[in-house]
């Protein structure tokens, strides 16, 4: 049975799964956050077991072989808790989603909650960054030998979940990923499922991700190629 928590911008309509680990994915800059929840959709099997639905998202579906679906949904598999967006989250929503968000969390017990981001760097060194809600989520992944950002804003889903969290007492946890532009990084999202599994003690297989970003790369490469060989375009002063 769905049961609808409220606030004054949206609503979740979802199914309670109590002491569950929650993550959040999103869109954001890499598409990090999104790349990662389909790939825990189709790896893990994923169950959806709700929504979250607000007048203020864009008028948008998703299409799911061949299915229109919510562009906000929430899945469940093996003890875990997936929010997955397909869009941008408006900034006058992100305080009362969260706040939903956090409030269904509350109420299931809800273990802690993991989020993704990323951040853009001059060169990769391969390392999965980090940042906690409170110095024990810290300690934690300070153990597991990830750099922790010591400074810095985090806006949108991840930072408000992470501040959120803290006032209800539930550690929080978000995973950086190394990315060189803005543009769709597979291959980074790939790094983070390592550091995922990790922590959960999945094994979840980022395999997919990385064909799909070497498929990337071929074609960026083909497409090179193909700007080399034609005519140098005449320049006007």
């Amino acid at each position: 049975m769905k049961i609808e928590t409220k606030t004054e911008c949206c609503t979740i309509f979802a199914e309670d799964v109590e002491d569950a680990v929650v993550l959040e994915g999103s869109p954001g800059v890499g598409l990090i956050g999104n790349i990662l929840g389909w790939l825990l959709v189709e790896d893990l099997k994923m169950k959806e077991i709700g929504y979250i639905d607000s007048k203020y998202f864009p008028p948008l579906a998703v299409l799911y072989k061949g299915v229109a679906i919510h562009p906000f949904r929430i899945y469940e598999a093996e003890g875990l808790v997936l929010f997955l967006s397909d869009f941008i989250v408006p900034p006058n929503v992100v305080y009362d989603m969260t706040n939903s968000i956090v409030e269904w969390m509350d109420r299931n017990n809800s273990k802690e909650l993991i989020t993704f981001n990323s951040m853009i760097v001059r060169e990769k060194n391969g390392k999965v960054a980090a940042a906690g809600n409170s110095e024990a989520a810290v300690e934690r992944l300070s153990d597991m030998d990830l750099p922790i950002l010591p400074f810095g804003n985090l806006s949108g889903l991840s930072g408000t979940l992470l501040t959120r969290c803290a006032s209800k007492d539930i550690n929080a946890s978000c995973l950086f990923a190394e990315i060189l532009n803005p543009y769709p990084d597979p291959r980074a999202a790939a790094g983070v499922v390592d550091v995922l599994n990790d922590m959960l003690g999945t094994s979840i297989n980022p395999e997919p991700l990385l064909q799909e970003a070497q498929e990337i790369e071929s074609r960026l490469k083909k497409l090179a190629e193909t700007v080399q060989n034609e005519p140098e375009s005449p320049i006007y002063m």
